[in-house]
């Protein structure tokens, strides 16, 4: 089995063997995605009233899912309604200022998709990453099954071939009875979606620079050394979503580049950059025993910022 070399592995060994688990009943993505929307019928809510999604001009400088529109590109769903808790598929384009759609995109060169696509409800519960792909017609289509009634939020994260990097968001409808989740002010520990491995993230968020986490993973009390690395080789995928706005933010990992047969653990090194004080909820992916695991966290940035 392959291990990680050098500085990289020293730096994971260092903080995981320092870092203390202390798990308590926190909310996690599994349990999120479980607990959201009442039981029912989809078909009976139907007649939901629906609002249309938000659309924006230009900024130039937006946060990441805030607007729908940016440097001449458009998001469009091909429809904005979608059923409650059935498999379904989420399909939209990137539209240029000629109001066709775009068929060339750079790939990222990093192991992240051409089209990093999520979704994520308005009470900042839920979010999920989706696996997209790219039609002969430009349409880009990602299965799905939205597991809460409410107000939606897709999000896609693109650079068009001789365009600037972009993400853009607009909002998605599902009709029915909706009640919103209240999350703590902070949360950093819990099992993680539904497993038996627990994970607790250290680390405060500063806005307006970089801020180190770090996500240790436990199982029983003891240190979990199995984690595998994603497509982008590293050992962790983290988004930052601002509550309020919804506005992401990606947080980048410390070690990447490391090849399938690499194993790491406890410990998982991120940087993060937030540009403004606020509440954030933290939303992390890692493999561990062939399983893709998912954990959310709730962090406010540090007092006096």
């Amino acid at each position: 089995m392959g291990r990680i070399a050098g500085s990289a592995a020293a730096r994971i060994a260092g903080f995981g063997a320092a870092s203390v688990l202390v798990f308590t009943g926190a909310w996690t993505a599994g349990g999120a995605l479980e607990a959201l929307g009442p039981a029912g019928d989809p078909d009976g809510a139907a007649g939901s009233p629906v609002l249309p999604a938000r659309q924006a001009t230009d900024t130039g400088s937006a946060p990441g899912g805030v607007l729908s529109t940016g440097a001449g590109y458009s998001l469009s769903p091909v429809r904005q309604v979608y059923p409650y808790r059935q498999p379904t598929e989420v399909a939209f384009t990137v539209t240029g200022s000629d109001g066709a759609p775009v068929t060339r995109f750079d790939d990222p060169g990093d192991g992240e998709p051409v089209m990093d696509v999520a979704v994520l409800r308005r009470d900042v519960a839920g979010y999920t990453r989706l696996r997209a792909t790219q039609g002969p017609d430009g349409v880009w289509r990602a299965p799905a099954t939205f597991p809460g009634e409410g107000v939606w939020r897709l999000y896609a994260g693109f650079t068009p071939t001789g365009g600037p990097r972009l993400d853009l968001g607009t909002d998605l409808h599902v009709p029915g009875p909706y009640g919103a989740f209240q999350f703590p002010d902070e949360n950093r520990a819990g099992l993680c979606g539904g497993s038996d491995q627990q994970v607790r993230l250290d680390g405060v968020l500063v806005p307006g620079g970089d801020s180190r986490l770090f996500a240790t993973v436990g199982r029983d009390g003891a240190p979990v050394t199995d984690l595998e690395p994603l497509d982008d080789g590293g050992f962790g995928r983290v988004t930052a979503v601002r509550q309020g706005d919804l506005a992401r933010f990606p947080v980048r990992p410390e070690v990447t580049g490391a090849s399938p047969a690499d194993r790491a653990g406890p410990g998982i090194a991120f940087t993060a950059s937030v540009p403004a004080p606020g509440s954030y909820r933290l939303f992390l992916d890692y493999r561990s025993g062939g399983a893709l695991r998912s954990c959310e966290f709730t962090l406010p940035t540090a007092p006096g910022s």
